[in-house]
């Protein structure tokens, strides 16, 4: 459903549920930025320690 309305999958979280479930990371680009720069996907998936909350 994300996918259609123009959602990338930015980077895959594993483990991030409980369990061996796996989190997305989705994100769609606004309308200023035109060559969707913000939106390049990760080539590798992340674990939760490697997640910055700020």
């Amino acid at each position: 459903m994300y996918l259609q309305l123009g959602y990338v999958i930015y980077r895959r979280v594993l483990r991030y549920y409980s369990g061996e479930e796996d989190g997305l990371d989705m994100r769609k680009a606004l309308s200023r930025d035109v060559e969707k720069k913000s939106i390049i996907p990760l080539k590798r998936p992340v674990t939760p320690d490697e997640l910055e909350y700020d």
